[in-house]
């Protein structure tokens, strides 16, 4: 793989149901394709900018969101200053970019269970589920570099973000299980109930089948088998961890998405469009056109299309998040898209 880098060629250039807010209309109920979900929040952003322009709309707007504004704010600071000052500028930062803004989402999550000492709205599936994906990266990325970004970001900060982001997980499955359980809506989140298993193990009906394939398709850039199975079963599993929250959405007997998870699941998307941008460009680097197994030449593509289908499920969300956010309308589900 002549694209290769000291990272293992993480580091590459670039080549070159309905929902509605407020009770209102919604999206159609089958599974949107990228094109719609696409078109959808481009038509959410230009909408928000144009209530923006309009200097009342603006403060009315400023006013409503003045809090979380703060909190975003403060957020694109911190990553234009972690840019400057520890990134070189590489392409490969839009790895650890995600990462963060992933992060910031589990942030949110946990000052909601300790300052309002309430988990209402939140799927504890899709805590523990994420708890696993971080553990299996870390298995991967603190021994290895093959899955490092190539910038120096990588040489420290990403592997922290990752590792906070574990932490935060199990502080956040502490509180949801023991110190705020009392606020926890178990009979929401029901993911996998009457399939056979406990409620509680929903989960695995998710997780097995990536597990499978991460172990028959996956890349080979640490050159080790646990590790290289380990980051992509990280990878596939992250791609469905979110489905126990927005099934716990449809669930919820209000229909009214707490704001607190809609900010997670929004910046749980924003992350995955950071890593669908480097990864359209860069997927080619995982596969191996001479490897003596059947899928090696595809693993690249298994990953990307990972991404797009990510981006298809959290897309409708996205785009009712942000109509929600110009009309200062709570988000209510209807139905499930996903």
């Amino acid at each position: 793989m002549d694209g290769m880098t000291h990272r293992g060629g993480m580091g590459m250039g670039m080549g070159g149901g309905s929902v509605s807010p407020g009770g209102g209309g919604g999206a159609s109920g089958s599974s949107p394709s990228v094109g719609s979900v696409a078109r959808d929040v481009g038509k959410s952003l230009g909408s928000l900018a144009d209530t923006l322009k309009d200097p009342d709309s603006r403060k009315d707007f400023m006013r409503r969101q003045r809090f979380y504004l703060i909190c975003y704010g403060v957020a694109f600071v911190f990553l234009f200053f972690v840019y400057h000052l520890i990134s070189d500028g590489d392409f490969s930062f839009l790895l650890t970019l995600g990462g963060l803004t992933r992060l910031f989402g589990f942030c949110q999550l946990l000052f909601h269970c300790v300052k309002d000492k309430s988990c209402s709205g939140m799927s504890l599936k899709t805590v523990q589920m994420y708890a696993v994906v971080f553990f299996s990266r870390l298995c991967s990325i603190l021994f290895y570099e093959g899955y490092l970004p190539y910038d120096s970001s990588g040489d420290w900060l990403y592997q922290m973000v990752e590792l906070s982001s574990f932490f935060i997980c199990l502080a956040i499955i502490f509180l949801m299980m023991v110190t705020n359980k009392n606020t926890y809506d178990k009979d929401s989140d029901v993911f996998g109930h009457g399939m056979g298993l406990p409620n509680e193990f929903g989960p695995i009906y998710l997780a097995i089948p990536c597990l499978v394939l991460a172990v028959i398709v996956h890349p080979k850039l640490n050159a080790n088998f646990f590790t290289d199975t380990a980051w992509t079963f990280a990878l596939y599993l992250e791609t469905v961890s979110v489905i126990p929250q927005t099934y716990m959405f449809q669930k919820s007997k209000t229909k009214t998405v707490d704001v607190w998870a809609s900010h997670f699941v929004f910046l749980v998307g924003l992350s995955r469009f950071f890593l669908f941008i480097f990864w359209f460009s860069s997927y080619h680097e995982l596969s191996d056109k001479y490897s003596d197994s059947i899928t090696g030449a595809w693993v690249g593509l298994f990953v990307l299309i990972n991404q797009v289908l990510h981006l298809v499920l959290l897309g409708d969300f996205c785009y009712i998040y942000l109509k929600s956010a110009k009309s200062g309308d709570p988000i209510v589900l209807t139905s499930l898209a996903v």
